[in-house]
């Protein structure tokens, strides 16, 4: 065996791996097996040349024929799973990790690969199994106890994420991801006070932090203290943190607006970090929602089809097209209005289909067939919306809404006080 070749060809594969010339590395690497046919570390880089090729199922020889070199190579199975989980073979994917696991392979990044695979699967027994095994081979990676924060929050285990948390912070104390990860934490549990006292903190430590300040100004706004969130307001915009996240800092500043009644404001806010963003969807959505909730028809129709010209989600869209339509009825245009709620009729009824949880899809689908007249459609709509949320007093709401429009006052009033019975402070 010519070994200086050998080495020259397994040097030169890296160099270009490492330049992402991976075709060429691939050859390199095959040249050198051509000399050493039984050189796990060239199996291992043609495996990884091809992987990067998408090349998949060449790349699952090169590492199998590295495994049939060394069956104890756990850093091949390791490789296996991570081209298994690259073809979306989950199950053979875990069966390779689980073997390198065996082998004496302990990798914190195939822990964290294995807890992802489980997470999405919902298992968060076994998430957690996994993210405390990558934790404990590498206790300084911030981002690993982050997700692990992020499994108990999905199982509304808020305590052990806080705990998670105050362990991070004897670690980590200068992880200033935690402080925000602990904020929206206790914002969820609607502990205000508790969430302020850890912005207060975070900002002690990192007191021109824009974030952090957004935190304590959320915190504030959610809160209800208005006067407090003026005055941090008005220091963020002395500050220049204002402008660091305007989008967010706007969004704050026209709740605030709109809790005054003030909703002209609130539009002129909006439009302004519009303005200077050069059109935000979310921002364009806020107006128009306040348009559509003030009665400012015209204004509602011109910034829905702004709004529809652009890459938005079913949600905003479904919105828009409403809004749209019901604007046009307002303003006297009824024909096209009708024409409009009919085409939204099929429209929400694909969405729906693609997206059966699209909750708001069949709330639209529902008033657009009642605009049309069409009651029986729109009853059989609120008859399933009842189905998915029977302990919300929400279909019975739009039940009230259809007798009401038809004009069967009786059974109106039948729903009213079904929707008051189950929820008392439910505005009709």
């Amino acid at each position: 065996m010519n070994t200086d070749f050998f080495e020259d060809y397994i040097s030169q594969g890296k160099a270009l791996m490492a330049a992402q010339n991976y075709a060429q590395a691939r050859k390199c690497f095959e040249d050198a097996i051509k000399i050493d046919p039984r050189s796990e570390d060239a199996y291992m880089n043609l495996g990884n040349a091809c992987a990067s090729l998408d090349q998949f199922d060449d790349a699952t020889a090169a590492f199998k024929n590295a495994l049939l070199v060394n069956p104890k190579s756990g850093e091949a199975m390791f490789a296996l799973g991570n081209v298994y989980l690259l073809k979306r073979d989950i199950l053979k994917a875990v069966e390779y990790y689980n073997k390198a696991e065996a082998a004496g392979t302990c990798r914190a990044d195939m822990y964290l690969v294995m807890a992802n695979v489980f997470y999405d699967a919902g298992d968060q027994i076994q998430a957690l199994r996994n993210i405390n095994k990558a934790i404990d081979v590498r206790p300084l990676d911030g981002h690993l106890r982050l997700f692990k924060v992020r499994i108990y929050l999905s199982a509304h285990r808020y305590s052990e994420a806080l705990e998670t948390l105050d362990d991070m912070e004897k670690v980590l104390p200068d992880a200033f991801e935690a402080y925000d990860l602990r904020v929206q934490i206790y914002l969820g549990m609607k502990n205000y006070e508790a969430a302020l006292k850890i912005c207060d903190k975070a900002l002690a430590r990192y007191p021109k932090d824009a974030g952090l300040a957004l935190d304590r100004l959320k915190v504030l706004v959610e809160w209800g203290r208005d006067d407090q969130a003026m005055d941090m307001l008005a220091s963020m915009k002395a500050s220049g943190m204002y402008e660091e996240r305007r989008k967010d800092c706007c969004m704050q500043e026209a709740i605030l607006a709109l809790r005054r009644k003030d909703a002209q404001a609130a539009v002129d806010v909006l439009s302004s970090a519009n303005t200077a963003l050069g059109n935000d969807k979310d921002l364009l959505y806020l107006i128009m929602d306040i348009y559509g909730k003030t009665s400012q028809y015209d204004k509602l129709i011109k910034v829905s089809e702004q709004l529809l010209t652009m890459d938005i989600s079913d949600f905003y869209r479904a919105t828009a097209m409403y809004f749209h339509a019901a604007a046009l009825e307002q303003t006297g245009e009824t024909q096209k209005a009708m024409g409009e709620y009919r085409k939204l009729t099929s429209s929400l009824r694909r969405m729906t289909i693609q997206n059966p949880g699209f909750y708001e899809g069949y709330v639209y689908r529902l008033l657009s067939h009642a605009n049309l007249g069409e009651y029986e459609k729109a009853l059989t709509l609120a008859e399933y919306i009842e189905n998915l949320y029977p302990e919300r007093a929400d279909a019975h709401a739009f039940k009230y809404f259809i007798y009401k429009k038809q004009g069967d006052m009786e059974q109106a009033a039948r729903e009213a006080e079904a929707v008051h019975k189950m929820d008392p402070d439910f505005v009709l």
